[in-house]
């Protein structure tokens, strides 16, 4: 008895040291293992750097994906001014024109005006051109291509939040509208028909208000607006004139006929352009001159008559004075004897 009790002890013995041992090993197991844990953590072997590399430029790629998502939602208007110095108006303005409609934009507006200086001539102008918005960039790189860029500038205007705006109010009237087309189909008397169609007409004239403005910033989303300022050099100012005491005698005397041509040929013009009034002003006043001297001739006669009537008064009121005194008297000759 005793025996079997001692063998077992033993037994007990042996199997608790194989239990401590067992324990110690998984330990010290347990405890290198979270060593090397704890060394790549650090990056002792620098096996677990390039793990933590690649999960933050996984993370950084993933946030730029959704900047850039949430940027492509935006609803941005932009606008852009170029001046640029060209060689020649109408072929640069041409080739806008044809890479705004090969990109499926238009030529909203142009202008070009004519200079002249000294005999030479040259073109200023713009052309507005509308492009899809994704077209931007590479029409504005087109035309910085053409010539000398004086100046470039882009506004942009985010109206994101003005078209959820119109959108939840034309969802509020599309909803009113639709209640109050209900109510019109259910209505009773002719009043409440009256007052719910004038309703229902002040709500559909809101939603096409609201239709259009949110169909023109659309509009102006869809298509970025790109005006050109295109100039031509203007020519290099004419050399100092010669001094008029300095010039050659043959240059003189030309210059000297010029101006004679000249001279004759704006009296020839101006008296061309005067020939038609004189005429319209000389009708009247000989048409007068002769209706006057036609009144006046009468009154001359009648003057002249009456003047040679009084002159003949007189001569027949003296000739009978003369007449006695140029006949014989009663006296005889022989009385004067």
């Amino acid at each position: 008895m005793a025996s079997r009790v001692r063998v077992l002890a033993v037994v007990a013995l042996l199997l608790l040291a194989g239990c401590a041992g067992l324990g110690g090993s998984g330990d010290a197991s347990e405890a290198q293992g979270g060593g090397d844990g704890a060394q790549m953590a650090d990056g002792g072997d620098g096996s677990s750097q390039p793990v933590e590399a690649d999960s933050g430029a996984n993370g950084g790629d993933s946030e730029n994906i959704q900047a850039g998502d949430a940027a492509a939602d935006r609803a941005i208007i932009r606008n852009g001014r170029m001046v640029v110095e060209v060689a020649n108006y109408s072929t640069t303005a041409d080739a806008i024109a044809a890479r705004a409609r090969t990109s499926g934009g238009y030529v909203s507006d142009s202008n070009r005006e004519l200079h002249r200086d000294d005999g030479e001539t040259w073109y200023t102008g713009y052309i507005v051109v509308r492009v899809p918005s994704e077209e931007y960039e590479p029409t504005q790189s087109m035309v910085s291509k053409q010539g000398t860029v004086r100046s470039e500038e882009t506004t942009t205007k985010d109206v994101t939040d003005k078209l959820v705006d119109l959108e939840a109010r034309l969802t509020n009237l599309r909803e009113r509208r639709d209640r109050l087309r209900t109510f019109y189909e259910q209505a009773n008397s002719t009043e409440e028909l009256l007052r719910i169609e004038e309703e229902l007409s002040s709500v559909q004239s809101d939603i096409e208000r609201l239709e259009a403005q949110k169909r023109s910033l659309e509009q102006r989303v869809a298509y970025s607006t790109l005006r050109v300022e295109i100039h031509e050099p203007a020519p290099e100012p004419s050399a100092q004139q010669v001094p008029y005491h300095e010039r050659s005698l043959v240059a003189a005397f030309l210059s000297s006929v010029t101006d004679v041509y000249v001279f004759t040929r704006s009296l020839l013009v101006t008296a061309a352009s005067l020939a038609p009034w004189l005429v319209v002003l000389a009708v009247p006043v000989v048409g007068g001159r002769r209706l006057l001297r036609g009144r006046s001739l009468p009154l001359l006669g009648r003057r002249g008559g009456s003047k040679s009537a009084t002159e003949d008064g007189d001569g027949g009121g003296d000739a009978p004075q003369q007449e006695p005194t140029g006949e014989p008297t009663g006296e005889s000759p022989d009385d004067d004897a």
